[in-house]
């Protein structure tokens, strides 16, 4: 149930400007993660920063990143607040747990790639010295926000404050709204299926028309965009937990029949083909 519960918070297009314009104010990077540790929207539409994907790519890996996120997610949902922490290739990132009124927790919202210290570390100078690099690494170091620890704190108090009124006010003023609830369950249990919308609006007891004019007059995603969410929500959990798995057989199993379709679609929602996201989990294709 949380998250289904994940899925209506932060699919509301309202959530989203939120978010989107908090991470424009203060240039960082918002991830919006589900209980499991999956992400359910990246901010913006925006990948990692060029110096973070050169980290993970040629002097860490994407492993390590994951690692990190989950030991972070799990002490901040243990503590219920905001843990700010240095990643491996020295960057700031913080991540807070998102909780539904009685406690329930929806998931994380984690914001980062921000300097802690204004030049380049000593030991990764060393190795972007030895492997030729040395201007080019540190000029991508630099074109990150540099915050100290106290902005870091005041930054985090402050998307505290924000997540707390979009939780109260997006999901307890929204207890009427049983329509989408609906609609959502149905999709998540569906979603391998080869379902339609007119399939759904049966289901739901509405025309097509019916539940496509609820769906817009109260700021969701359209059924499509819905049920592509939950589809690439799956993927992005094979691709993370499923090493074995080809790339076909996952577009299969998100429901998806048509391989290439499926890499299209991906790419377009996630910015990046599945086949090479696999690969910076260390998976292959």
């Amino acid at each position: 149930m949380s998250q289904n519960l994940s899925f209506n918070l932060i699919l509301k297009e309202r959530v989203q400007k939120l978010l989107d314009d908090f991470a424009t104010v203060m240039n960082v990077h918002i991830v919006f993660f589900d209980p499991d540790g999956v992400p359910l929207r990246r901010g913006r539409g925006e990948e990692c920063s060029f110096f973070c994907k050169k980290m993970q790519k040629e002097y860490f890996s994407y492993s390590d990143c994951c690692r990190l996120d989950s030991v972070m997610e799990k002490k901040c949902a243990a503590s219920g607040k905001c843990e700010s922490y240095i990643c491996h290739a020295s960057l700031g990132e913080s991540v807070m747990p998102v909780v539904a009124p009685g406690g329930l927790l929806l998931g994380f919202l984690m914001f980062g790639q921000y300097r802690c210290q204004k030049d380049l570390p000593s030991f990764l100078l060393k190795k972007a010295e030895g492997k030729g690099e040395r201007d080019t690494v540190i000029k991508a170091y630099e074109a990150l926000p540099y915050y100290n620890d106290e902005a870091v704190k005041k930054m985090s108090g402050l998307l505290e404050v924000l997540v707390d009124y979009i939780v109260k006010c997006e999901l307890v003023t929204s207890g009427e709204d049983h329509l989408f609830t609906a609609l959502n369950e149905y999709i998540s249990q569906h979603f391998r299926e080869k379902l339609t919308v007119t399939k759904a609006a049966k289901e739901m007891g509405k025309s097509v028309s019916s539940l496509s004019h609820c769906l817009r007059a109260n700021h969701h995603p359209s059924f499509v965009e819905l049920l592509t969410m939950h589809r690439l929500a799956h993927a992005e959990k094979l691709l993370r937990e499923s090493p074995q798995m080809r790339i076909g057989e996952i577009a299969n199993e998100c429901g998806y029949p048509d391989p290439y379709y499926f890499s299209r679609i991906f790419k377009k929602y996630k910015k990046v083909p599945p086949g090479k996201y696999g690969k910076r989990v260390g998976l292959a294709e």
